[in-house]
């Protein structure tokens, strides 16, 4: 696995905030030249016989790859680095999916005091509905002073609505701090120019005064991916933050240097969201693999991509002011593991309205020995919370202390009980029970009433706990029942996040598009996971056989993990063959390749038909082994750069 220096030639951009822009200056042939130097994948002919720059771009269908006229990388320039942008102080997502969706909205800008919110999707422009070709950033820009009315579908209810307003010039402060009892809170909405030197200046000025930093990156689309390496490695010191592997295969990486202090060792909350993307995802991986924070909230946009920006300071025979923005690499955390589709799991999974109340919760200074008395002490993931059980109880709190308990992993963390001159453990303490000793209502994510027996009940308990799995509404998990290939296609692409919206046409003559598991089959062929039978079919009714899981699985690492994707190109050594006659000729690879990446894989009899709680056992066995789940402790943290 080649690894080498990223260049400083070219800044790397993490960040969603533009939409696709028509093209002007840079000419045609140009453009696909740099198209075919720079972009991660291959680029079809078809795409390359374009007859113009739109054109060109439009048929690439990727849109992080963008033109930007001297005016518009202008303000991109401004939203990334925090300074103003006239308009009504929204950012918004490029991708087209039933309107253009707002990833969030500026403080003081027109879009708040009008009552616009994260989420809502734009459909219409001054009376002109919008299409995927539309330049929506152009249509709602425009001069201060003038009136704009957008057409959006709200988040709330669903409702259509008309919002005018007046644009002007709106501030973009890209990192603010405070503190607020005993938590240091850092609000950061963008990773600029200004952002690792503002956050420095945060943990020197409160980090004596807190307990607990609470970092919010909920509504952070991303920025440069030397802001988001430089601010983790405030909390981390010198590490390699990131890799990047381009479409030859080789990787980059960037990391911070070796004088870069490790400024607090208070324990950092993140506060993630669906909208939080791209750079924000680079700072929660870095945390996860370091161990040196946990995460509340929802699961992560899941913008793996990178795109470099190419300028005059870099072309100046091709560029005067105006640039090309390019998807460049892939890029993955310093354990090696990608957030693309995926995105990034939270440590505790949230609801949107109770994540920042949850983490203030947790914020909690250590109460002295005797005086425990009403405290809960967690502990988990190598960090330990006091949680104060009067503030729990406040009612404007209890929603979200309910809810902090029932997104506990049972089995991955400890809960102590105050004694008035220590603390407590007894195995009756659980989540459920502190809930109703309190007086408050409790739903379990993981309590079916028939895994008594099952061998992976602890596996299952943590699949639902992040609701990457369920049972059926009489309570059960049905453990022993088999699996179809459609139904393990569906466990594996809710578990992965793999949506269907971006998976392409059906392709097996018998999965009907209406079918339940058609949206995951088409998702999971369309990355290459699976594939059918030679006559066209996938033969989603029949059972799938544990070897077939394996065999997917190992496609599925290749995709999640530098490992995995490197293991993808080796076969099993000679001396190791007869360990795996037992599989399929076309299965033994991908188990060999499974058990390197430490998954513990059956010989016995691999023809098996796969059960739920196999299924269940697998996928989660698979993603613990890529580093998709938060670590214990952060298997990198006693290593640094060199």
């Amino acid at each position: 696995m080649k690894k080498r220096l990223a260049s400083a030639l070219l800044a790397l951009c993490l960040t969603l905030s533009l939409a696709v822009f028509p093209a002007s200056a840079l000419e045609l042939e140009e453009a696909k030249e740099l198209l075919e130097e720079y972009y991660v994948d291959e680029i079809p002919q078809s795409v390359l016989s374009a007859t113009s720059l739109d054109e060109l771009l439009q048929a690439l269908g990727d849109p992080y790859t963008v033109y930007m006229s001297a005016q518009e990388y202008e303000d991109f320039l401004s939203s990334v680095n925090g300074d103003a942008v006239v308009g009504i102080g929204v950012s918004i997502q490029t991708t087209y999916n039933d309107g253009f969706k707002i990833m969030s909205i500026l403080p003081n800008s027109p879009a708040l005091e009008a009552g616009l919110a994260a989420g809502d999707r734009i459909i219409a422009v001054d009376g002109v509905s919008l299409s995927a070709s539309s330049d929506v950033q152009g249509m709602i820009g425009g001069e201060s002073g003038t009136e704009v009315t957008i057409t959006v579908i709200r988040l709330e209810d669903g409702s259509q609505q008309d919002f005018t307003m007046t644009r002007r010039s709106v501030a973009i402060p890209i990192v603010t701090y405070d503190a607020i009892g005993d938590a240091g809170i850092i609000d950061c909405t963008s990773f600029g120019s200004s952002t690792t030197s503002t956050i420095k200046e945060a943990l020197e000025t409160l980090n004596d005064q807190v307990s607990v930093w609470i970092m919010d990156l909920r509504s952070n689309p991303g920025g440069t991916s030397e802001a988001a390496a430089g601010s983790a490695g405030l909390f981390s010191g010198s590490h390699i933050m990131v890799y990047f592997r381009d479409s030859k295969g080789n990787y980059n990486y960037l990391y911070t240097l070796p004088t870069t202090p490790d400024l607090t060792d208070k324990p950092l909350i993140l506060l993630t969201s669906p909208y939080s993307a791209s750079g924000s995802e680079l700072f929660a991986a870095a945390a996860r693999d370091y161990g040196f924070g946990i995460a509340l909230g929802q699961r992560t946009f899941g913008k793996g991509i990178a795109q470099i920006v190419l300028d005059e300071s870099n072309h100046s025979d091709l560029f005067d002011g105006d640039s090309l923005k390019v998807t460049a690499y892939r890029f993955y955390s310093p354990n090696g593991v990608t957030n693309h589709t995926i995105g990034i799991l939270p440590t505790l999974v949230l609801s949107i309205e109770n994540t920042p109340t949850a983490a203030l919760l947790l914020s909690s200074k250590e109460p002295s020995s005797s005086q425990t008395s009403n405290y809960l002490k967690l502990e988990l993931y190598g960090f330990t919370f006091y949680i104060d059980l009067d503030e729990a109880m406040k009612k404007e709190n209890q929603a979200a202390f309910t809810e902090l308990l029932e997104a506990l992993p049972i089995d991955h963390c400890t809960i102590w009980e105050g004694s008035g001159d220590g603390w407590s453990k007894y195995p009756s303490l659980t989540p459920e029970s502190i809930a109703k000793k309190l007086g408050f209502s409790f739903t379990s994510r993981y309590s079916f009433s028939d895994l008594a027996d099952s061998p992976y009940q602890a596996e299952i308990r943590t699949m639902a706990t992040y609701e990457l799995i369920s049972g059926y509404s009489d309570g059960t998990f049905r453990p022993k029942a088999n699996v179809t290939r459609g139904e393990f296609c569906a466990m594996a692409a809710a578990a992965l996040n793999l949506s269907s919206s971006a998976s392409g046409t059906l392709s097996f003559s018998d999965v009907a598009s209406d079918s339940w598991y058609a949206g995951a089959i088409s998702a999971m062929a369309s990355r290459g996971f699976i594939s059918g039978y030679g006559d066209g079919t996938f033969r989603p009714d029949d059972s799938i056989s544990y070897e077939e899981i394996l065999t997917i699985l190992s496609s599925l690492s290749a995709w999640c993990t530098m490992e995995g994707y490197d293991l993808a190109e080796q076969s099993i050594p000679a001396a190791q063959w007869p360990n795996y006659q037992s599989f399929s000729n076309w299965a033994q690879d991908p188990a060999w390749r499974l058990e390197q990446l430490g998954l513990s894989v059956d010989h016995e009899n691999p023809q098996q038909p796969g059960t739920r709680e196999m299924c269940a056992h697998l996928i989660y066995s698979m993603m613990d082994a890529c580093g998709l789940f938060w670590m214990t402790s952060g298997s990198l943290a006693d290593t640094s750069a060199s």
